[in-house]
């Protein structure tokens, strides 16, 4: 094979002709990646404009990021095959020979980026190695992710894209040849400089588009990680990446700060040693005010309510009735709140009508809702790092729960724990997924009844898991079972939700009026939904009756007075605008606000000694939820607040009366940037501040995986500090006084 020639002359035919080859290659590339981002512009971008951009401007930064795999082999294979096979020796090669040497990589490069969408979707960022080698990847999220192919939003761009990539390459292999084959030095000439000088100009291209941050590139993500890999030698964990992070000291307190800790207290080798740097007293007298006013009040209202609530009738009478509360954590999977009318006037009742019934039953009548909270993280791990430790918006798209264990926290269930509360965990699925079941054993959950433990034969819903109605189901039977076991012994029951999760089947036990509804609230209320939007607006209706049948359970199993219900989404989605006109736009706040709501059944409150009283607290409690903007970060301390007079959490010794929830409102050491009064992950992935109002307070930042050692400087700079802190915990994690 004879080498290519230099200095070339721009008059050949022959090299103009290799470099025609070289920029058909281009294109033919350009249409391969195009499916999967036209995917992500219809999702994150608003606007056609804005759309377009995004494609356009997606698909140079993803042929950015794989030019320098894509073009040497491109040209290996492209200039070696005519010195290896006479057959293709000849002018029709010279035209479409590039482009049949990429065809493996176009198909490659449409399925990774497919796969890279939906990792994106599922995960909130682009999958690097770090993560993949971390954490894996489920057989049933492989095969889960296979029904998305049945959206409209991936199979029509695959066609429209794929006929366009056929159409070239027919063109170019049907053209007649005018003589036979040019100078073969000179086409490859002309090859090599066209795929190079591409390779060239589109990574300066993704150097300035970035800006010195990771905009976040499917391909970006898997190449940087790749070469990180080989340069250090071995993978890293997210942990790792952390715990090993060189940021200045200074960053530490500011860190602390973002996530709602104290400043770090050195700890002490003697006997009276604190527990933890960060720990926060149980005892809210004990820890300063919090400086905003709403959040004082918010707090103190809560305490108020509990204070009223465990101030029961028998205490007077002198009775022994059973009054030992049963806390039920219910996670509802990507239960937005823009589809609930409740939260978005433009939504149809009759899509989550149950839930939209409790949120008018706010206040006196046993419900505390929240009309304005809003997600810490964009998935169920960084949901339910929220949910049940107040730390679930980190830097870099981690999840306390997935990504950094072991790790020293005390959570909402190690206190009630400590307290005597026995500690339950029901799932549909499988518990290892994101590390939830180890997480939730070392934190005061022992037992765990998860798709493992239930029938068999029970109905199936997304991720081939026990559907929500058959869990309700299972979960309060067992709970009733345990109840007349245990008799007085307290009880926390975390029922985390699956059905409504992507890609949307149809669970097998839908119950048809649910199916009913959905489609009269599309035929009555003006929306713009497609296609894709139905299949999640079933299973979303689907919740909300799983709701409603667990609360009619409660009543059936007689559960009903000793119950006291937190319910909340883990997190919104990443679906695009559906209620409202056509020519509306979506809101800020759109994919980042969910539902948040605790009930206090008509049964519970009856036997309260002071049903005036509590009816007074609970008005100031909703007063104080309506006064502004929340953060899923502050639930569990909400919650803390409504059991600190519950007997058994007041009881506990000094030793136990600590914690280490994170929070914002409720937080006295919160601090945000200027202006922004809460902070969180939305469901793109971006980083989103709100000031008090509930209006966006700053630009959003992309939150995205680490690629590289080196973004950990770079990437979400506001939370950077974070890292720090969480560093510096992670490192002092062997001192004597940690347990």
């Amino acid at each position: 094979m004879a080498l290519p020639r230099f200095p070339p002359s721009l008059r050949d035919p022959a090299l103009r002709s290799g470099l025609a080859c070289g920029g058909a290659t281009l294109l033919y590339l350009t249409l391969a990646l195009a499916p999967a981002r036209a995917a992500g512009a219809y999702r994150i971008a608003d606007g056609l404009g804005a759309q377009i951009a995004w494609l356009l401007g997606g698909i140079l930064r993803d042929l950015a990021a794989v030019a320098l795999v894509v073009a040497p082999f491109v040209f290996v294979v492209a200039a070696a095959a005519p010195s290896l096979v006479a057959r293709v020796r000849g002018r029709r090669w010279q035209r479409a020979g590039g482009m049949l040497a990429a065809v493996p990589l176009g198909v490659a490069l449409w399925v990774l980026g497919i796969a890279a969408q939906e990792f994106k979707h599922e995960r909130g960022a682009y999958p690097t190695v770090f993560d993949l080698s971390a954490q894996g990847t489920s057989v049933v999220f492989l095969r889960s992710t296979l029904g998305y192919l049945r959206y409209d939003v991936y199979w029509i761009p695959a066609l429209f894209f794929g006929a366009l990539g056929l159409a070239l390459l027919a063109r170019h292999l049907r053209r007649r040849s005018a003589g036979d084959a040019l100078a073969w030095r000179e086409w490859r000439t002309g090859l090599l400089l066209s795929l190079f000088a591409a390779a060239l100009v589109l990574r300066l291209f993704a150097a300035v588009t970035a800006k010195g941050t990771t905009v976040g590139d499917p391909f970006r993500a898997m190449t940087d990680s790749v070469a990180d890999l080989f340069l250090y030698g071995k993978r890293a964990t997210p942990r790792d990446l952390v715990r090993d992070a060189r940021l200045a000291p200074k960053l530490e307190p500011i860190g602390a700060a973002l996530l709602g800790w104290p400043p770090a207290t050195a700890t002490s080798k003697h006997d009276t040693c604190r527990h933890h740097p960060h720990e926060r007293p149980l005892d809210r007298a004990r820890e300063r005010p919090i400086a905003d006013a709403r959040g004082e009040e918010l707090v103190r209202a809560f305490e108020e309510v509990s204070a009223r609530l465990f101030a029961r009738e028998s205490e007077r009478e002198g009775e022994s009735e059973s009054s030992a509360p049963i806390v039920w954590q219910l996670t509802l999977e990507s239960f937005r709140g823009d589809d609930l009318r409740a939260l978005n006037p433009h939504a149809a009742h009759d899509v989550a009508p149950f839930v939209d019934d409790l949120y008018a039953k706010r206040g006196a009548e046993g419900v505390l809702a929240s009309r304005a909270t809003y997600q810490a993280g964009v998935r169920t791990a960084q949901g339910l790092g929220a949910l049940a430790c107040g730390l679930g918006t980190l830097p870099y798209n981690l999840s306390l729960i997935r990504d950094l264990p072991p790790i020293r926290v005390r959570c909402l269930a190690d206190v009630l724990a400590d307290a005597g509360f026995a500690g339950s965990f029901y799932y549909g699925s499988d518990p290892t997924f994101d590390g939830m079941s180890a997480f939730f054993a070392e934190h005061g959950v022992r037992e765990q009844i998860t798709q493992a433990d239930l029938p068999a034969d029970a109905p199936k819903g997304a991720w081939d898991a026990v559907t929500d109605h058959a869990l309700v189901d299972e979960t309060t039977a067992r709970v009733a079972k345990r109840v007349k076991e245990s008799g007085e012994a307290p009880r926390y029951v975390m029922l985390t939700t699956l059905s409504n999760h992507s890609p949307f089947a149809a669970p097998e036990d839908l119950p048809a009026d649910v199916a009913l509804r959905v489609d009269r609230a599309l035929a009555s209320t003006p929306n713009r939904a497609g296609r894709d939007d139905r299949p999640r607006l079933l299973t979303y209706s689907y919740t909300d009756a799983a709701v409603e049948r667990f609360f009619a359970k409660l009543d059936a199993l007689e559960l009903t007075a000793r119950s006291i219900v937190v319910l909340a989404a883990d997190h919104s989605t990443g679906e695009g605008y559906v209620w409202g006109p056509a020519e509306g736009s979506e809101s800020d706040d759109a994919k980042a606000r969910i539902p948040f709501a605790i009930v206090l059944p008509a049964a519970l409150r009856e036997r309260v000694r002071d049903r005036a009283a509590l009816e007074a607290a609970l008005t100031r409690a909703q007063r104080a939820l309506d006064a502004g903007p929340l953060s899923q970060n502050d639930i569990p301390s909400l919650v803390l607040a409504l059991l600190a007079s519950e007997p058994h959490v007041k009881s506990l010794p000094a030793a136990a009366r600590w914690h280490t929830l994170g929070g914002q409102v409720t937080s006295p050491w919160f601090r945000e940037a200027k202006d922004a009064y809460i902070a969180g992950i939305n469901g793109v992935s971006q980083l989103v501040a709100f000031d008090r109002s509930g209006a966006r307070a700053r630009p959003y930042e992309d939150s995205v995986f680490l690629n590289t050692r080196g973004d950990r400087e770079t990437v979400t700079p506001s939370l950077v500090p974070v890292t720090a802190c969480l560093s510096a915990l992670l490192h002092a994690e062997g001192d004597p006084c940690a347990n």
